[in-house]
């Protein structure tokens, strides 16, 4: 269950295998770890020291030998928001490095389970306060069953936050989330392919549903433009 958000911070599955051991059972020795993990004792030792590195694991002697336990998850999340708070320090000055001409177009293909999170942290980073966010053919039950629903429902909150809203277009008797700064209308399923477009700042996604999922996402205004002015043209006679 919560495996693949702590895979997230840069943990292995097998350190996600020691921190939540030493969350259930405390304070424990490598040999321990070891026995309880069915993991070789150097593996382990090297994994702690990784984890250490990592913080999210500390040390203390108990009759002059090392023993390990979990970082409490509350201050690893503190320990995160410290990071990202000095990152954004810092981030005005890393844009000044850049020194190369950015292309007018740029293109991204993104293939695999997880691409639509990508683009949920790609519209989080992107997209300004009280700005919106246009949706196309969108299927809000798979997305919240199948492809990503807990990113989903943290979209959902940070947007409401910002201030941000959405117009999506969803064919006639899709499902629909209900989230007051979200609004629907319904048009015939004709009118829509089995794509999903997002447009947002200078960006347009088209997002396929397949086995694997794919994800493009083309920043250009002139192509953002064009979009957004053909979905205000579907928005005016959809219902």
């Amino acid at each position: 269950m919560y495996e693949q958000q702590l895979k997230d911070l840069g943990l292995t599955s097998n350190e996600v295998r020691i921190y939540l051991l030493l969350l259930q059972h405390g304070m424990m020795n490598p040999g321990k770890i070891s026995q309880k993990l069915g993991l070789h004792r150097g593996y382990v030792y090297d994994a702690l020291e990784r984890m250490q590195e990592k913080e999210v694991v500390n040390t203390l002697l108990q009759n002059d030998k090392k023993h390990y336990q979990a970082t409490a998850p509350e201050n690893i999340a503190e320990l995160l928001l410290l990071k990202l708070e000095n990152f954004k320090k810092i981030v005005p000055s890393l844009q000044k490095m850049i020194t190369f001409e950015k292309e007018d177009t740029n293109v991204q293909l993104h293939k695999g389970k997880r691409v639509y999170r990508i683009l949920l942290k790609d519209i989080i980073s992107t997209i300004k306060k009280n700005e919106t966010v246009y949706l196309i053919g969108v299927d809000e039950n798979i997305l919240l069953t199948e492809v990503e629903p807990i990113y989903l429902k943290q979209y959902f909150t940070i947007i409401k936050e910002k201030g941000i809203k959405e117009k999506v277009i969803i064919k006639k008797g899709a499902a629909k989330v209900t989230e007051k700064n979200v609004q629907h209308k319904e048009i015939d399923a004709k009118y829509i392919g089995n794509t999903e477009q997002i447009i947002y700042g200078n960006k347009v996604a088209l997002f396929l549903i397949g086995n694997p999922y794919y994800l493009v996402i083309i920043e250009n205004k002139q192509v953002a433009e064009t979009y957004r002015k053909q979905f205000e043209l579907l928005w005016s006679v959809a219902k």
